[in-house]
């Protein structure tokens, strides 16, 4: 009587179940008609695919079963109280798919509804035009670019699914959402002696699965049966680091420093379910390697197909360098006779260093990594699921390559940094890879010019391995974003407008306008005029100018053009602080091409740059201004620019720098670069600073009475 009982009961929970799950009677309605239905909806779209406007929006795809042309009109709705609240303003034909964006309020239009699905789950409704439901779908929540999809188009069940939008649903690949537990590791992220012991627990009916080697753990993978002894794994060879990133890339012929990158899952013996992988980077036998003393460090583990993938590994040459090939004809040639550009038959340049999969941009770009973040004296500060994407313009053919990292609530969190690096509030920071062979000559002049007032981007050091092994030192640089303008000058996102490269990153139409204006301004009309000058002025912080173009002078920048490595920031309204007035000021940026000759003229260089360059020498025919550049150049040179303060900066970063500097140019040259070597180079600076006042001073006369 007692099993039987129990039998009835279990039925009626599985009836209660049925109903009220995903994929229940209440949803998901089981239809053989040939009417329209719903086909795929994502609710997380943060990559899988964007709309007319390059816009990454939720969608829902609508499907037409039928053999004949179906023009019911149709509402689509989150609301069953509200049916109609978007009219599907497009025909479907037979066995056609349709794809109406979820846009959101004040978003309406053309395919797309005024309305979003909640990511934790929620009801979409299909109807016609007399109210009567044509199909009810309960979305689950979804991780990000999941889909709740039909297995098979138009037909009863539904599963979490990759994405298939306009197209058939039978190519999607079922994904797991029901996770096992995960399993436990005994130690957390860290450095350690070797021979510690690492332990791995799960449930009693699960087994582990791990790997040592940044690889993700599956069935195939070694079956974790007692703890394992940390050792220092940098005896073992090289396997990333030997990975081609580029055709001139020469691996380094010795080993590489390594940490113990250990990851697990759980796999339930009973029903086959996987655990989410788990991942721990333990360093070991580091306390006697004095290239890390004091040094900050970072571990970032991928999935290995998202580095070195050939349809879009990050690192990798990939499917863009055979592209290059097949444009020019280099298919069937020895790989060493492939030339670095060709002339295509329409006269253009095509240069290699332009395809490799380093230059997939934008969010189809970004990889998820786990980052273990350590502080000098080595102590886990945290870790975290980040987004990652090459970053910056040469940087994507070099070996050692730039990279932004992104907080977001998708991968874990709430959006920001669990710890910030420079304040508590950053959701961006990019790992910076130097175009010097002194590493930290670009970040030094950023700080320097930060002494003069102007806005600059602070950086500290790094040791970056990835996968375990050893990438080189970066400089872990904070954005110019709306969080910036917000911990520095309390400037809320709309408060400010942003300029950079001729383009407006922040801010309306307007901002562009104001720019523009300004530019225009000082180029085209008589400063000689005091009027003139004054209305200037009030767009223009000209102490800010003046410092700013002194710099570029002193320091020799030859990478820069009237629309190229430049930023500029003004506030929107007049806040009444000293640097939120409405007048434009530049921030420092991108000073990589500096302290190149001391004799070089500059002054020529930004001349014959173009209109709108060379913004000083429109000016100087307003005596105030001319008095005024002449004076703040030659205090710059008695004080922040002179040679014993700029010495004493040398040697401050030298102190910092040198031992990973060497170590990171080494690893990345192909050629051993010894510590000669650096000072040599470091000399090469220093003999910049110790000379470059007496060209300038002439330089500046010259050009003042040209």
């Amino acid at each position: 009587m007692k099993n039987r009982i129990s039998i009835i009961i279990c039925i009626s929970l599985l009836v209660v179940v049925s109903f009220f799950a995903p994929g229940g009677l209440r949803g998901d309605t089981k239809m053989k008609s040939g009417h329209i239905v719903i086909n795929e909806v994502c609710s997380n779209n943060f990559a899988l695919t964007s709309d007319e406007n390059g816009e990454y929006e939720d969608y829902v795809e609508l499907y037409n079963p039928g053999s004949d042309d179906q023009s019911l009109t149709l509402y689509l709705s989150d609301n069953s109280d509200d049916l109609k609240k978007y009219k599907v303003e497009e025909d479907i034909p037979p066995y056609g798919f349709l794809v109406v964006w979820l846009s959101g309020a004040g978003k309406e239009g053309y395919l797309h509804a005024g309305f979003k699905l909640a990511r934790e789950g929620e009801q979409i409704f299909l109807s016609d035009e007399s109210g009567k439901l044509l199909d009810i779908v309960n979305v689950p929540a979804l991780r990000y670019d999941q889909t709740y999809s039909r297995q098979r188009d138009g037909e009863n069940g539904f599963a979490v699914l990759t994405g298939t939008p306009g197209s058939s649903n039978e190519d999607a690949i079922p994904l797991t959402v029901d996770f096992a537990a995960s399993p436990v590791f005994s130690l957390e992220d860290g450095f350690y002696d070797i021979g510690t012991r690492l332990k791995i627990s799960a449930k009693p009916w699960q087994k582990i699965y791990y790997t040592v080697d940044g690889s993700v753990p599956d069935e195939n993978s070694t079956v974790y049966k007692s703890p394992l002894i940390l050792s220092d794994a940098s005896d073992r060879d090289n396997y990333y680091a030997q990975q081609k990133m580029y055709p001139t890339y020469v691996a380094p012929d010795f080993k590489v420093d390594k940490a113990n990158v250990v990851r697990a899952v759980a796999v339930d013996i009973l029903t086959g379910r996987k655990s989410r992988v788990v991942t721990h980077t333990y360093f070991c036998g580091f306390d006697d390697k004095e290239l890390y003393k004091d040094v900050p460090v970072i571990s970032l583990v991928f999935d290995p197909d998202d580095l070195f993938n050939y349809e879009n590994g990050i690192f990798a040459l990939g499917k863009m360098y055979d592209l290059y090939k097949e444009m020019g004809g280099f298919l069937d040639i020895p790989e060493e006779e492939v030339p670095s550009h060709f002339t295509a038959e329409d006269g253009r340049e095509i240069y290699r260093s332009d395809f490799t999969n380093a230059y997939f941009m934008g969010r189809n770009s970004e990889v998820e990594s786990r980052m273990s973040v350590f502080d000098k004296e080595h102590k886990h500060v945290f870790s975290q699921n980040t987004g990652v994407r090459v970053a910056g313009e040469s940087s994507r053919y070099n070996f050692q390559k730039s990279l932004n990292l992104y907080a977001r609530d998708i991968y874990e969190g709430r959006g920001v940094f669990y710890k910030g690096f420079f304040d508590e509030t950053e959701k961006k920071v990019r790992l910076r890879r130097s175009d010097n062979r002194i590493w930290f000559q670009e970040p030094m002049l950023h700080s320097i010019l930060g002494e003069l007032g102007l806005l600059y981007q602070d950086c500290q050091m790094e040791a970056l391995f990835i996968n375990g092994e050893y990438w080189g030192a970066y400089n872990l640089r904070e954005q110019y974003d709306d969080y910036y303008f917000k911990n520095h000058l309390g400037l809320d996102d709309g408060e400010f407008w942003l300029i950079k490269n001729n383009e407006v990153e922040y801010g309306p139409q307007e901002a562009f306008d104001s720019y523009d204006y300004l530019i225009n301004m000082i180029t085209y009309s008589d400063a000689s005029d005091d009027e003139i000058y004054d209305l200037i002025c009030q767009m223009v912080d000209i102490d800010n100018l003046i410092d700013y173009f002194c710099a570029l002078l002193y320091f020799d920048d030859e990478d820069i053009e009237p629309r190229h490595n430049q930023i500029l920031f003004r506030s929107a309204d007049d806040m009444g602080g000293v640097l939120t007035d409405t007048r434009w000021r530049w921030m420092v940026y991108d000073l990589d091409v500096t302290l190149g000759d001391p004799e070089n003229n500059t002054f020529e260089y930004l001349r014959d740059g173009g209109d709108g360059l060379y913004l000083p020498g429109y000016l100087y025919s307003n005596e105030k201004f001319r008095s005024q550049f002449r004076s703040r150049m030659t205090e710059l040179m008695d004080t922040t620019f002179s040679y014993e303060h700029m010495h004493q900066e040398l040697l401050k970063w030298d102190l910092m720098y040198r031992k990973q500097n060497i170590a990171s140019v080494e690893r990345f040259d192909g050629e051993e670069y010894t510590e000669s070597d650096y000072e040599e180079d470091l000399e090469d600076i220093d003999e910049f600073f110790l000379t470059r006042r007496t060209f300038m001073e002439q330089f500046l006369e010259e050009d003042m009475n040209r």
